[in-house]
């Protein structure tokens, strides 16, 4: 009976030894996105006059006294090719959840992270017409994981934090756009790489040692894609991606 005291004593204090050291959590929030590279332009649009058009509308043309052409009808005119301009947006927003464990360790803690993470990144499309340029949005969607490794001190309920992560990139996809404009931007998303690397870098607070809250900066340290090919010109667009997160946790 005493050896059987004496174990299960011996567990207690084993497995409050370890609750002090380790514990774990799930945690889920919002993330702030922007996508950065270097404004291109694909292609040059190319302006013809539509004879056929002339030759049913007369009226099209207009001749001052000395037989010089001082009007044409726009409607005359067919533009075709490419002119874009592609711009990065202003950040946008995403979000993200999984779970985490900390481990504690001589003043120090540990907190490995695998996140589920969907960011958004909005390119401006500037198209020349015939008498105006138009303008458009494309939004491009990453999902990924993100693994951060976060290494920090403890201030009280307090948190100072930084460390690595690495992201494991799915195919993004491209929406609001079309036609050409669609097939540029998928070749440009076609170049993302699987694997990217980059930092974080925030601050936390734990409540009650229950609820855990974290405001952190992640900035990049690899390349999100390479050089992208369209046609016969090939563009420096790496797709560098900073952003802000936001999130809340619950640690068991």
């Amino acid at each position: 009976m005493k050896k059987l005291l004496f174990l299960i004593a011996v567990m207690l204090i084993a497995q409050a030894s370890f609750s002090q050291i380790f514990s774990w959590g799930i945690k889920g929030g919002v993330n702030s996105t922007k996508i950065t590279f270097d404004d291109f332009n694909v292609g040059d649009p190319t302006i013809s006059i539509d004879y056929d058009y002339l030759a049913e509308h007369p009226e099209a043309v207009e001749f001052d006294d000395e037989n010089n052409v001082t009007y044409i009808d726009p409607q005359a005119f067919t533009v075709s090719g490419m002119g874009v301009e592609f711009s990065p947006s202003s950040y946008e927003m995403g979000y993200h959840f999984g779970g985490f464990a900390r481990i504690k360790l001589l003043g120090l803690f540990i907190q490995p992270e695998l996140l589920f993470s969907h960011a958004e990144a909005s390119i401006n499309v500037m198209e020349p017409d015939l008498n105006s340029v138009k303008e458009s949005t494309a939004t491009i969607n990453y999902n990924k994981f993100d693994v951060p490794v976060m290494i920090g001190i403890k201030l009280g309920p307090a948190r100072l934090n930084m460390g690595p992560v690495a992201t494991f990139n799915l195919s993004p996809n491209v929406e609001g756009a079309k036609g050409e404009v669609n097939d540029v931007l998928n070749d440009f998303t076609e170049v993302t790489n699987l694997a990217t690397f980059g930092g974080q870098l925030g601050v936390g607070l734990d409540i009650l040692k229950k609820v855990t809250l974290d405001v952190r900066y992640e900035f990049p340290l690899s390349k999100l894609g390479d050089d992208v090919t369209i046609g016969e010109n090939t563009f420096s667009t790496d797709q560098r991606q900073s952003q802000f997160i936001g999130s809340i946790g619950w640690m068991f």
